[in-house]
């Protein structure tokens, strides 16, 4: 508590906010707890305060920051400490490594799966050439932001973990905030994504609300349609589609939605207006049966194994096949 305390009160020396939090190992792993539940949270960090990523290197595997010319005098002693006993050095590391390794104890078979679908290249992904600097890429990619144009790391904000059903982020001209009272753990919607993407992003499963289609070709009365997977983070507005010859390709689509299952196909409608020979509804089925049948073809590619991976995999592909069963019918107005 001591350590923890001498933590906060350099972070509000700097100019940032952290009230009424403590670290704790939760089912999440390592989280963010309201020390009084009844007592309002907030955690506020000033754009002076974020970390921007190109300003970050390893340095004998600890993360430091290479100018410490633009925060606060006595920021970079601080953060660096913060990085080692609470992020980076406290579990983030162990955990990225487990998981990466996993990841490459997957079949040849599989893995050429993943990558012929566009989900995954894992041996492009931490190719072995310098462990440490490959973990320290996965490290960024899960927990920068994009503010005002540069992606950015945000100190104490950074180990509050995730949850699809909680607000994101509070963002603002001069900070990133988190702000509300809690019963349980401090949570924050990290996202849009879905629970396949979700988990070989992050390394955990999530029943995500969304749900958005592999990658893929098709054909359609006659015309190539070429599917490119993966998330829209405006997922709400319309997809973007380009027509050239006999080839149509779609962005990234919306197929299902756990809390509005009418939009989807409403959507998907919409944005199919201007494409010439295209039944859109029947379309948006074909890509739906497609989706089904990649992901049960993974799920009958993985080893009988009984490895945390394998079943961490599974469960995700089966919360992608529950989860894409959330549509039906057409929204009349969005």
């Amino acid at each position: 508590m001591a350590r923890w305390d001498a933590l906060v009160n350099g972070f509000r020396s700097f100019g940032g906010i952290a009230n009424n939090v403590i670290q704790k190992k939760g089912a999440l792993g390592l989280g963010l707890f309201p020390i009084e539940p009844s007592q309002p949270v907030e955690l506020r960090v000033p754009r002076h305060l974020l970390v921007a990523t190109n300003n970050l290197e390893l340095r004998d595997g600890a993360i430091a920051i290479k100018d410490a010319s633009v925060y606060p005098k006595g920021f970079r002693e601080w953060y660096e400490g913060f990085q080692a006993d609470y992020s980076w050095g406290a579990e983030a590391r162990h955990s990225i490594k487990c998981f990466e390794d996993g990841l490459k104890s997957l079949s040849d078979s599989l893995q050429q799966k993943l990558k012929n679908t566009n989900l995954l290249d894992i041996a492009n992904r931490c190719p072995g050439v310098n462990e440490e600097q490959e973990l320290f890429r996965r490290f960024i990619a899960t927990r920068r932001i994009n503010y005002r144009g540069e992606n950015v790391l945000m100190p104490m904000i950074e180990l509050v973990n995730h949850s699809p059903v909680q607000p994101t982020w509070i963002i603002d001209k001069e900070s990133i905030a988190i702000k509300g009272q809690y019963d349980g753990e401090v949570l924050v919607k990290y996202s849009a994504s879905d629970p396949l993407l979700r988990y070989l992003q992050y390394g955990f499963n999530c029943k995500e609300n969304l749900g958005f289609s592999l990658g893929m070709r098709l054909n359609h009365r006659g015309q190539e349609i070429y599917i490119q997977g993966g998330i829209n983070f405006e997922p709400m507005k319309l997809i973007t589609t380009t027509q050239q010859n006999q080839k149509i390709t779609l962005i990234r689509p919306l197929l299902s939605s756990y809390n509005r299952p009418r939009l989807p196909k409403k959507i998907f409608r919409d944005s199919c207006v201007s494409l010439c020979g295209v039944n859109p509804d029947e379309l948006f089925e074909q890509i739906h049966q497609n989706n089904r049948l990649i992901l049960i073809g993974l799920i009958k590619s993985l080893d009988n194994d009984n490895t945390v991976t394998n079943n961490e995999l599974r469960e995700a592909l089966l919360n992608q096949i529950d989860i894409l069963g959330h549509y039906y019918g057409v929204k009349n107005n969005i």
